[in-house]
C-alpha cells in the first residue's frame, strides 16, 4: 500500500534526505590526564570516562611495578574509533575483526581503539601493557612473557569503585581446551618467536603465554620462581635451562602443572588499593582539527622515503604477492596525498591545513614547497614545535637533493636551527631528537659523544620505538660500546612479532657478541611443516 504525502511533508523529507547524504560534521574533543591524551568524536562525558578508565589502569600497573625515572614521561595518544568506518580511516585495509592497534613507530606513538568492538578494552589494556613494559627495566624479557604479561592484564575490569585483574580470557581458554595434543611443547614456547609460517598458530602461542603467566602470577611462591627465571634470562642464561633451575621442574612437568592449574579455579585478584580520582581536562578541537584528525594521524605515520617492506627472515612471499602489495601501498599513498591537498584547500589559512599541506608536499618529494607552506608558522619567535620540526625535516630533504657539498651543509645547518627551536618548544618529542640525528648521520666524526647523547635522550623518551633503539645500538657499535648495544637491542630482538627490525637487531647483537669474543644463541622459528590453522571463534 502506498500513502500519498502532502507537499509540505514531502519537501521536509527531501530536505532530510539531502542533509543525510551530505558530509557529517565531526566535533572532536581531547581529554588529557597525567599519562594519556584521548581523542574522539564523542561527548565530553564519554571522553572523560574513557580517559579516567585508562588512567586507573595505569595506576594499577604502577602500584605493582613502580617506575622510577628522572624525566617526565610523554603521554600516550589514544584515538577512539567509532566503528568500522573510523577504523578504515585510521588504517585503510585493516581487517574487520581488529578491535584496535598500537603503533610505536617513529612517526607517532599512538593507539587506536574501536569503541564498538566487544574486545575494545582488552585491546587497549593489552597494548598499553606493552607500552608500559618498555618503561620498566625489562630489557631482556623473553618473548612469551612479553605477550603473557600483556594478556594477563588485558582482561582487567576497571571501575571507579573496584578493580579486578587476572580474570578469565575466554578466547585463550577455548584455544587451550582444543585438546592436550594441540599444545606446543614447553621448550618451544620458552624459545620461539611467533611467526605466521610457524607450526603452531598465533592464537595458541598467545594462549599458552597467557596461561603460563597466569600460573606464575597465581601465588607468591610461583611469582618468586618467575622472578628468578627472568633474572637468569636477563643475565644471559638459556631460557629452558633457566626455567628448569628456577622451578625445579622439567619442561614437560611444567606444562602439566600449567594445564592442571587452568583446568581448575584460577586466581582473580581484587586489590584493596586506593586510586585517587583521575584529573581530566577536556577541550574541543577546532573544526579543521576535527575534520582532519584521522588524516593528520596517517600523514604523521607515513614515511617520506618509500622503501619496500623488509623481509623478516621467516615469512615467505611470492614475487607476485610482493608486487601486489607494493602497488596497493603506492595507490594508498597517492590517495593520502590527494586527500591532504584537498583538505588543506578546504581549510585554507588554518594551522592544521598548513601542516597537512607541508606533509603532503614532503610525501610528494617536493621539500621546497613543504617548507614554503610552513612559512607563516615558523617565523621568528614561533613556538610551534610541530611546524618547526617539519620545517627542519624539509630542509634536510633539500640537503639530500643538493649536488654541491657546501650548499648541502648550509641546508643542514639551517635545518638544525629549526630543529633546535622545536626542541626548545617541546623537549619531550622524541622525533625532534631523531631529526637532529638525521642531520648528523653521515657527517664528519659521527657519532660523537653528543650524537650518542641525543639518541640516548630519544630512547629515554620513547623506549617503545624500535627505530630509535636500532639507531642507538648502531651508534654504540660504532663506538665499540658492545655491551651497551646488546642491552638496547635485546627488546627488539625478543619481540614476538618478527619484522625487519627484529632481524636487524639480532644481526647487530651477533656482531656485538663477536666483537667481544662471545657466541650468540640462535633461536629458530618453528618449522613450517604445516599451514597455520585458523583461530577458533571467541
Amino acid at each position: 500500500m502506498f500513502t500519498a504525502f502532502t507537499k509540505p511533508l514531502a519537501a521536509a523529507l527531501v530536505l532530510l534526505v539531502a542533509c543525510a547524504a551530505g558530509p557529517v560534521r565531526a566535533d572532536w574533543r581531547k581529554a588529557e590526564t597525567a599519562h594519556f591524551i584521548v581523542y574522539g568524536d564523542a561527548s565530553e562525558q564519554a571522553l572523560r570516562a574513557y580517559a579516567q578508565k585508562a588512567e586507573r589502569f595505569d595506576s594499577l600497573l604502577r602500584t605493582y611495578y613502580p617506575i622510577v625515572v628522572d624525566h617526565e614521561i610523554p603521554k600516550l595518544e589514544i584515538f577512539l574509533a567509532d566503528g568500522r568506518r573510523d577504523m578504515l580511516q585510521a588504517s585503510p585495509g585493516i581487517s574487520a575483526g581488529v578491535g584496535g592497534y598500537y603503533s610505536p613507530n617513529s612517526g607517532r606513538i599512538h593507539a587506536v581503539v574501536n569503541t564498538e568492538a566487544i574486545s575494545g578494552d582488552v585491546v587497549l589494556f593489552h597494548e598499553y601493557a606493552h607500552h608500559f613494559m618498555f618503561q620498566m627495566n625489562s630489557n631482556a624479557y623473553p618473548s612469551w612473557f612479553v605477550e603473557g604479561f600483556a594478556e594477563y592484564y588485558a582482561t582487567a575490569d576497571i571501575r571507579p569503585d573496584r578493580i579486578q585483574f587476572g580474570r578469565h580470557h575466554p578466547g585463550r581458554m577455548q584455544a587451550l581446551n582444543l585438546g592436550p595434543n594441540s599444545w606446543a611443547k614447553m621448550e618451544d614456547v620458552l624459545t620461539w618467536r611467533y611467526t605466521p609460517s610457524g607450526r603452531y598458530p598465533a592464537y595458541l602461542y598467545y594462549a599458552q603465554a597467557w596461561g603460563m603467566t597466569h600460573y606464575f602470577m597465581s601465588t607468591p611462591e610461583r611469582t618468586q620462581m618467575l622472578g628468578r627465571y627472568l633474572a637468569a634470562v636477563v643475565g644471559g642464561q638459556n631460557s629452558v635451562q633457566a626455567m628448569r633451575e628456577a622451578t625445579g621442574r622439567t619442561p614437560e612437568q611444567l606444562q602439566t602443572d600449567v594445564r592442571m592449574y587452568l583446568s581448575g579455579s584460577i586466581n582473580v585478584w581484587t586489590p584493596q588499593i586506593t586510586i585517587p580520582e583521575p584529573q581530566v581536562t577536556v577541550t574541543s578541537l577546532t573544526p579543521a582539527e576535527s575534520a582532519m584528525a584521522w588524516l593528520d594521524l596517517r600523514l604523521d605515520r607515513t614515511p617520506v622515503i618509500e622503501e619496500p617492506a623488509e623481509e623478516d627472515g621467516a615469512t615467505r612471499k611470492s614475487e607476485a604477492q610482493k608486487a601486489r602489495e607494493a602497488r596497493e601501498e603506492a595507490e594508498e599513498r597517492a590517495k593520502l596525498i590527494r586527500d591532504a591537498f584537498a583538505m588543506a584547500e578546504r581549510h585554507r589559512g588554518d594551522r592544521m591545513a598548513m601542516l597537512a599541506e607541508a606533509r603532503a608536499h614532503r610525501l610528494s618529494h617536493d621539500p621546497e614547497a613543504a617548507f614554503n607552506a610552513l612559512e607563516s608558522l615558523v617565523g621568528e619567535g614561533s613556538t610551534d614545535a610541530d611546524a618547526l620540526r617539519l620545517a627542519g625535516m624539509s630542509l634536510l630533504d633539500l640537503a639530500d637533493k643538493e649536488a654541491d657539498a657546501d650548499a648541502a651543509m648550509g641546508r643542514r645547518r639551517a635545518a638544525m636551527g629549526y630543529l633546535s627551536r622545536a626542541l626548545d618548544a617541546d623537549p619531550l618529542d622524541f622525533r625532534i631528537y631523531l631529526g637532529l640525528n638525521d642531520a648528523r648521520k653521515g657527517q664528519a666524526r659521527y657519532p660523537t659523544d653528543n650524537d650518542v647523547s641525543t639518541l640516548e635522550v630519544a630512547m629515554a623518551l620513547a623506549p617503545q620505538s624500535f627505530d630509535t633503539r636500532l639507531r642507538l645500538g648502531q651508534a654504540y657499535l660504532a663506538r665499540q660500546l658492545n655491551a651497551e648495544a646488546i642491552n638496547v637491542l635485546t627488546p627488539v630482538a625478543n619481540s614476538p612479532h618478527r619484522s625487519g627490525y627484529t632481524r636487524r637487531a639480532r644481526e647487530m647483537i651477533a656482531a656485538a657478541n663477536a666483537a667481544m669474543g662471545r657466541s650468540t644463541e640462535v633461536f629458530e622459528a618453528p618449522p613450517s611443516e604445516e599451514d597455520p590453522a585458523e583461530a577458533p571463534a571467541a
